[in-house]
């Protein structure tokens, strides 16, 4: 022990306490389903404003009664508890509907990307085999010649109109034809599936609140989509430690950007918001060059969002220019995560927000699905540049030697790992994936292992210095971002029959932040050719989401390789930089 009686090692010392009032840290937990939180705050305001989807306000009231039919639908379609319906959807309010239904009744909700590939979605039904899916037309396009293929017997099809209301309702209908389901089908339509649940009530039923309620996917470190479960106490502690430096009445708005098959928006931004009466402010497909008419529209007082959708203030002289003629002051709150922002960007929008009226620069954290969410936070008086923050106050932080898995003192860089209630509770059906990232320690407590590589100051007060292994950040053709796995895409390649090795690189891109390159050695007998490289391009198609087939194909002799005969990915960006440079 130091002389001031501090060990220097942040795990035991917990050097961020001093920013958290013990109002905070001694009040009680919620012990209670995560419907059952949600109803709680609000069952005595059910004229109150719960989501604010397009040109539609619904009360809650409202919510409470869309859940109950939604929940007696799921009933009489026989769902019992423990079952797992997947929902595959963009930010609807039947998406809410659904978690929320299936939380009251015991069962779970399998949150799937509604745009992934063919393949991947199959493959998401059929690892949790689920007899009933809910998705949205986009995805019916996607997977309806393959339903057959999978586990679903009853798939129920929603539509961006279902709960618009007239006109808008109408106008969409014009434009965006419904799809015509097959008769005597597994698809049948929302308002068919509602219908089918009347006359049943949706008793509550008692749930094991360490067990499984919610499952979301994740590349994690490798790329390869793991289903990740958390219980019901994991998002609550999550829900509740995150609002408790929050100061909040009712009714403020918190404006989703981000869609619901992600812990860190389905979570921080549409059940949090929910979990202390204020109103979601769903948008269904974000345009970040459109952010200054959804303040102007909609007034939110809460943002969470990402890097690539804050920096086009600084990259697009028009949006910025409108901001600046705006009165901003209806912004109290600003988060970023999900990777780090430019510090010169993030310098120039802090600057923006506090000159015109915002109550606060940006605030940043940084989460992971295995968290369940978000897992730090910065505060006014902790918000340093280039940091994540601190700790939620019920959660734990270590940086260990990525050697020998001993923790490092204050200001050592070596792998950050978290310990809490918010830690998943493992993989779906993937007991070696989960040994790999979840472990006891000596302390006895289970920790999550990161992969991030990070050092914590004196202050408790986290900064991330990289990752073990790669993950690169795009748009897909929806212009949603997401995540490039290399590891993942390289796999499917190589199964290629003319394919020896290859390594995927991330190449800027003004649109889409990053798009993938890979690098392919050739098996002996084939020869380089415009032909293969569009073969390999459409090999991929089925195998991987749109967004993570490569735009370009560029054929090498020998992969460069480091000192430890690794293939050298930072070579090869080199590479393709002074490629761009020539052309």
């Amino acid at each position: 022990m130091s002389e001031q009686g501090l060990s220097g090692y942040p795990s035991i010392d917990r050097p961020w306490m001093k920013y958290y009032d013990h109002d905070m840290t001694d009040a009680p937990r919620p012990v209670c389903s995560i419907y059952e939180y949600m109803y709680g705050v609000n069952k005595d305001y059910p004229n109150d404003i719960a989501i604010w989807y397009v040109n539609r306000k619904i009360t809650y009231g409202e919510l409470f009664a869309n859940i109950d039919r939604c929940a007696s639908a799921f009933l009489a379609q026989g769902v019992r508890p423990g079952e797992i319906v997947t929902v595959a959807m963009p930010s609807f309010p039947e998406a809410l509907y659904c978690v929320y239904a299936l939380n009251k009744i015991g069962a779970v909700a399998n949150m799937i990307h509604p745009l992934a590939g063919e393949d991947e979605i199959v493959n998401y039904l059929n690892e949790v085999k689920s007899r009933l899916c809910v998705m949205f037309d986009g995805t019916y396009d996607i997977i309806k010649a393959s339903i057959g293929k999978t586990s679903v017997k009853k798939a129920v099809v929603v539509s961006a109109a279902d709960s618009l209301a007239f006109p808008l309702s109408f106008l969409y209908g014009l434009k965006n034809k419904r799809p015509v389901l097959p008769k005597e089908s597994v698809f049948m339509d929302w308002t068919a599936f509602i219908a089918g649940g009347q006359g049943r009530e949706p008793k509550k039923i008692k749930r094991n609140l360490d067990s499984v309620a919610i499952i979301s996917h994740t590349g994690g470190t490798t790329g390869e989509p793991k289903g990740v479960m958390c219980s019901d106490n994991a998002v609550n502690s999550v829900l509740w430690q995150t609002v408790c430096r929050i100061p909040h009445g009712r009714q403020g708005r918190f404006m989703s950007v981000l869609p619901p098959f992600i812990n860190y928006s389905l979570v921080t931004s549409m059940l949090q918001p929910l979990s202390i009466g204020f109103t979601a402010v769903l948008i269904p497909k974000y345009e970040p060059l459109h952010f200054d008419k959804y303040v102007r529209k909609y007034r939110p007082n809460y943002v969470i969002s990402i890097p690539a959708y804050w920096e086009p203030i600084c990259d697009d002289p028009k949006l910025r220019a409108r901001l600046e003629a705006m009165d901003l002051s209806c912004l109290k709150l600003c988060i970023y995560g999900g990777e780090a922002m430019n510090t010169e960007k993030e310098i120039e929008i802090n600057h923006l927000l506090l000159t015109h009226g915002a109550d606060a620069k940006l605030t940043k954290g940084i989460g992971s699905t295995e968290c369940t969410s978000v897992v730090t936070l910065t505060y006014k008086e902790c918000n340093e540049l280039n940091s994540v923050g601190i700790p939620l106050h019920d959660m734990l932080c270590k940086v260990i030697d990525t050697e020998t898995g001993k923790e490092l003192p204050v200001n050592s860089v070596g792998e950050v790992c978290f310990s809490g209630p918010t830690v998943m509770l493992g993989y779906y059906d993937r007991p070696d994936a989960t040994a790999q990232v979840l472990k006891i320690h000596e302390d006895g407590r289970k920790w999550l292992h990161t992969g991030d590589l990070g050092r914590i100051n004196e202050d408790g007060v986290l900064f991330i210095t990289g990752r073990i292994k790669r993950i690169i950040m795009t748009k897909g053709n929806d212009r949603q971002v997401t995540k490039l796995f290399p590891d993942r895409i390289e796999k499917v390649i190589e199964m290629h029959p003319a394919v020896s090795m290859c390594c995927v690189i991330g190449v800027p891109d003004p649109v889409r932040i990053n798009y993938a390159s890979v690098y392919v050695e050739l098996h002996n007998g084939f020869s380089p050719s415009d032909e293969l490289k569009e073969d390999i391009r459409a090999f991929c198609k089925g195998k991987l989401p749109e967004y993570q087939i490569p735009d370009n194909v560029e054929f090498i002799d020998i992969l460069p390789r480091t000192p430890r005969e690794k293939v050298d990915y930072r070579a090869l960006e080199e590479m393709m930089k002074e490629k761009s440079k020539e052309s």
